[in-house]
């Protein structure tokens, strides 16, 4: 009798120890293969003792429910199979119906102890969405007036990619651009792809002749870097590499005006580093458009250690006026946004050699929420050539980058990377080339390709996200949880 009562002591403690970390612990018989949800010592289905313990994922629908004053106690079924008595929260009881979809989960009771409560996918959304809305105002709240800085002129050093973008960002916005490159045909080629891309917007209907002529007319392009004298911010938009930055910057020091806030538009360099050549570091800042710069709304703020209030301060007043959502970031490899897509990435990199393809890691993370998958992304925005250029600095090897890159498949612009691209049409077309390639890498690494299922690919690319953001928020890098949100 003692060792029964001991037994099912232990089943209990089990039982708490799951509903404390928020778990929905259950067993399962290995005998009838049946469920069972509160803890026994035997199967309460068959009588067997051999049983396991396995994790709910806390998703089932209402057996049924009823509402008394204003709760709404229900039997749940939950998609493993089993039934739990529970109540909800944080939902609308008037809402609820038999066979409605539910989340459970164990909330704190008033005296702290674990109570299973259960919410809706509705009121999951409507949290989400308020906490995101919250997120996003907090982030771009500005500590000054918006009205106190001048804000006549922008100058842009570099009109390639993404210095044309930003252009487009800030003519859109109604704010003057001085464009700043080293040659005629560099300027030409970004007035040309600027106005190609405003005139997109007039057949569209999304503006008329006259305002795309407006916008147009904002921007104005040299090949003298001393013009840039003139501007109230300067933004530097070159190559990703530190040596030409630094040069960049000494030249910015040396001709832009006093009041004028100094910004590179770096995704992973030391932003004190480049500040460092100037004779004003504190008001040298980081601006990290996410390409495409003018339909991201995301920009990253990066202070060093000697950037002043003011100039984090001006930096999130001008990301407000061009719609975008500043948030303020430390300095790290890669900041926030890098970083967790380099952590992602890697193990993107490791399933292709493993044996997945490109349109299968993409489908998977476009199915978990994600609006475009990595490779993807990383044909859209140039990954393959700055991801091969940082290898060749550093002296790493990439079985996959190496060749993808030396066959000339550089992304979306060249018309090939990790998929094809037909003139005229934007979806990715699955290459049998890269597949190819893809397993010539696998057998160089002498790794077996197999078969990945999603589930090990979602979790192998959205774990070390999550990790990297705890680290992120360990070391400082950012002021809030919901910044990396």
């Amino acid at each position: 009798m003692q060792t029964s009562l001991n037994t099912s002591v232990g089943v209990l403690a089990q039982f708490s120890q799951f509903l404390e970390a928020g778990q929905l612990g259950f067993k399962w018989c290995e005998q009838c293969q049946k469920p069972h949800f509160y803890p026994r010592v035997h199967c309460p289905h068959c009588g067997h003792r051999e049983t396991v313990w396995r994790v709910s994922s806390g998703k089932g629908r209402i057996y049924s429910f009823t509402i008394a004053d204003r709760i709404a106690p229900a039997i749940i079924e939950m998609e493993e199979g089993f039934r739990l008595t529970s109540t909800i929260v944080e939902a609308d009881v008037h809402a609820l119906a038999i066979g409605g979809e539910v989340v459970v989960h164990c909330s704190k009771g008033l005296s702290g102890e674990p109570v299973l409560s259960f919410t809706t996918p509705a009121a999951n959304c409507a949290r989400e969405y308020s906490q995101n809305a919250l997120a996003q105002i907090q982030a771009s709240i500005p500590s000054v007036d918006d009205g106190a800085f001048p804000l006549n002129c922008v100058a842009i050093i570099g009109s390639g990619r993404m210095g044309r973008g930003i252009a487009m960002a800030l003519i859109n916005a109604g704010i003057s651009v001085m464009l700043y490159d080293q040659t005629q045909e560099a300027l030409d080629a970004a007035y040309k792809a600027i106005h190609d891309e405003q005139q997109k917007l007039v057949d569209k209907a999304r503006i008329n002749q006259d305002e795309a002529q407006k916008r147009l007319g904002r921007i104005r392009a040299t090949l003298n870097i001393s013009d840039i004298g003139a501007a109230d911010v300067v933004i530097e938009a070159v190559w990703e590499q530190m040596e030409l930055k630094k040069t960049i910057f000494a030249q910015i020091d040396q001709y832009a005006s006093s009041h004028a806030i100094l910004c590179s538009n770096t995704s992973t360099l030391d932003i004190d580093q480049i500040a460092s050549v100037t004779r004003r570091p504190e008001r040298v800042i980081g601006l990290h458009f996410f390409n495409p710069a003018h339909v991201m709304r995301l920009i990253e703020v990066i202070k060093g250690p000697r950037t002043s209030a003011q100039a984090i301060n001006l930096a999130k007043v001008l990301s407000n006026r061009l719609g975008k959502i500043p948030v303020v970031v430390g300095i790290c490899k890669g900041f926030v946004g890098n970083r967790l897509m380099i952590a992602r990435e890697r193990q993107a990199g490791q399933l292709l050699l493993e044996g997945a393809l490109p349109q299968q890691i993409d489908r998977v993370l476009r199915a978990f929420g994600l609006p475009m998958g990595t490779f993807e992304l990383q044909d859209m925005a140039g990954g393959i050539a700055v991801n091969y250029m940082r290898r060749q600095e550093s002296g790493e090897k990439d079985l996959i980058i190496d060749r993808l890159y030396e066959t000339g498949r550089i992304g979306k612009q060249a018309g090939k990377g990790y998929y094809d691209y037909v003139p005229g049409k934007r979806a990715p077309v699955p290459s049998q080339e890269v597949k190819s390639m893809l397993e010539a890498a696998s057998a160089q690494a002498q790794i077996a390709r197999r078969h990945i299922g999603d589930e090990e690919i979602i979790q192998r690319l959205v774990f070390p996200m999550i990790n990297e953001g705890f680290k992120l928020q360990e070391e400082g890098i950012v002021e809030r949880e919901s910044d990396i949100d």
